[in-house]
């Protein structure tokens, strides 16, 4: 395709932060502040032999041989934004994400886990934000182009990416280098423990729970089954697909070793970070602080605290964005509560064994298998 360069490649992809709002806000001048921002993209772009992949409304997928190139572009155009000057006093930010790898050229372009990897690191940042992979910082280190430097942002878990990235900031000379958190799952979920294996066999069940928990009427979702099921494993992979719903963060609260219903609003509060200092009730503190915001709240293992089930009700009561999603034996009976049931993976008829190949199709098999690499590689 247009002769993209193949091999390792650094990808670059972009688009203008807030862009619905800025055509509310421009009106007919938005045609022609688009038709500048392309111009000075594709300036910076063609000055550092970029290949431009794709382009499609106010974002571009761009190429380049070297890493160095991808960064002279990037810090060339963020300048030119800047520089510009834009009618009725706007603001142009652009949010940019590059990521050196080996994706596959295609008849329509490039495919593959680079391409998608390179694309959620641009949706990390911010408008007028640089972000880098490992990949591309380890290229580019000791070759920097003169007035930029990096700076490391730590691992983030990116949506529909299995490992956490480390990402970091392209901190250009001259130009605004503090931003906002990271949009990344990490700064979503904030407190879910890391799975240390891959998600098996509910895949289906994952899908349905997350169709739930989008409808607006569901606010009070509880997983039930017997101990040991995986209410626990499902409830997480499924809050970790709907974080980017929930942009005030999604909360765990472990209640396993809960006995009292008394300690599950204090637990609930350590999680959230709430304090007890002060003459207001802890749960009144907590009303206060979720009331505005649209947070998932995870309460596991909720079947040996059950009084505390009323809190739960009036904590949705009066903070209208907040949702909850329970694992438990048995459901809380408060109002609009909604179940789904979680049933044991499915097995094969011990009477009727297939051979290895058919045994490995069964879910329950494959984890077992899994688990059982886990603990022995070899």
């Amino acid at each position: 395709m247009r002769n993209l360069p193949t091999g390792t490649v650094t990808l670059l992809f972009t688009d203008i932060e807030g862009s619905t709002h800025l055509l509310q806000q421009l009106g007919d001048d938005y045609a022609d502040v688009l038709t500048q921002c392309r111009r000075l993209l594709r300036v910076a772009f063609q000055m550092y032999l970029g290949h431009e992949v794709d382009t499609q409304g106010d974002a571009f997928f761009i190429s380049f041989t070297r890493a160095r190139d991808a960064i002279g572009a990037a810090m060339t155009a963020q300048r030119s934004l800047a520089a510009h000057p834009w009618p009725q006093g706007v603001e142009v930010c652009v949010r940019m994400g590059i990521h050196t790898g080996e994706p596959q050229l295609a008849a329509e372009g490039y495919v593959g886990i680079d391409v998608h990897l390179a694309s959620r690191i641009m949706s990390s940042a911010h408008g007028g934000q640089v972000l880098l992979s490992q990949s591309t910082r380890e290229l580019v280190e000791h070759d920097m182009p003169e007035g930029v430097s990096l700076r490391d942002l730590g691992e983030h878990r990116l949506k529909d990416i299995e490992r956490p990235n480390r990402l970091f900031q392209l901190v250009i000379e001259g130009l605004p280098s503090d931003f906002p958190a990271l949009n990344t799952l990490s700064n979503h979920l904030r407190n879910l423990p890391v799975q240390p294996t891959s998600f098996i066999g509910r895949e289906q069940e994952v899908s349905v729970v997350c169709k739930l928990l989008r409808r607006k009427d569901v606010r009070l979702l509880t997983l039930t089954g017997t101990a040991g099921v995986g209410k626990t494993r499902l409830s997480l992979q499924a809050a970790t697909n709907m974080a980017a719903f929930f942009p005030d963060g999604v909360y765990f609260v472990a209640l396993a070793s809960v006995s009292n219903a008394v300690q599950v609003v204090p637990a609930i509060a350590q999680a959230l970070d709430v304090s007890d200092i002060g003459d207001q009730l802890l749960l009144e503190r907590l009303k206060a602080s979720l009331q505005e915001k649209q947070v998932l709240l995870m309460l596991d293992n909720f079947e040996q605290v059950m009084d505390a089930a009323l809190s739960v009700a009036d904590l949705l009561a009066v903070c209208p964005k907040l949702k909850v999603l329970v694992t438990s034996r048995a459901v809380l009976h408060v109002r609009a509560e909604h179940e789904f049931s979680v049933t044991p993976l499915a097995s094969p008829d011990p009477r009727r064994l297939p051979d290895l190949v058919g045994l490995s199709r069964y879910a329950a098999v494959a984890l077992f298998i899994q688990r059982a690499q886990a603990a022995k590689p070899d």
